[in-house]
């Protein structure tokens, strides 16, 4: 679904704006503490790509041709991969740290995507995040309700998701250091989850009648 946010030059001009008014710390944040092996899912019009340590080795995803066009002008020295955030073409712990921007608001499944991530980052890795969310105020009714035009007009756009909540529930587990809130806004890095303990593994029969058994872990 094509909206304004995948129009380029609208996309980068509502961009200016936000960084003039203080998001341009944020997008530092986002880039300065990657380590090893860098993918960035959704790297849009690739505003950045040029702000990764100089030593960083950046793989740029992008679903949308005429964006990742964009971001390849402007970063040529980054390699470019043109993809889905639900299937990540990508071996399973190839990357130390993986970057998302105001990505997950307009990625059609989520939990899908976040699965992905979590199966291309390293065990020890690191994601890295700056999302827009729903808020726990009045607000968040407002958001609620324009929510179905603004998804059509944006181009797949939902601005009142839980995007933080979905994170924990794809097996995260939040860092403090660095974690930020302005209004909707969040930022905030993540680490894999500790695998379940061992032994609360167990037997549940099958759904619908079948009576075969299924493996199913108790969280």
């Amino acid at each position: 679904m094509r909206g304004v946010e995948q129009i380029p030059w609208v996309y980068d001009a509502m961009c200016f704006v936000m960084e003039t008014t203080g998001f341009k710390r944020w997008r530092d944040w986002l880039t300065g503490g990657v380590k090893g092996r860098t993918l960035e899912v959704g790297c849009g019009t690739g505003r950045n790509l040029l702000r990764y340590p100089k030593d960083a080795f950046v793989v740029a995803l992008e679903p949308q041709l005429h964006t990742l066009a964009r971001a390849m002008r402007r970063a040529p020295q980054v390699m470019f991969v043109r993809a889905s955030a639900e299937a990540l073409p990508f071996r399973e712990g190839a990357f130390e740290t993986v970057v998302s921007g105001l990505v997950f608001c307009s990625v059609p499944r989520p939990e899908v995507g976040l699965a992905e991530v979590k199966r291309v980052l390293k065990d020890d890795g690191q994601l890295r995040m700056i999302e827009h969310v729903r808020s726990e105020g009045w607000y968040g009714g407002v958001q609620d309700w324009l929510q179905p035009a603004w998804t059509k007009v944006a181009g797949g756009c939902h601005p009142n998701r839980r995007t933080v909540e979905t994170v924990q529930a794809a097996g995260f587990e939040l860092e403090e250091e660095g974690r930020r809130s302005d209004g909707t806004m969040r930022r905030f890095s993540a680490r894999k989850s500790p695998s379940p303990p061992r032994g609360t593994l167990r037997l549940r029969s099958g759904g619908r009648g079948e009576g075969s058994p299924s493996l199913q872990w108790r969280h």
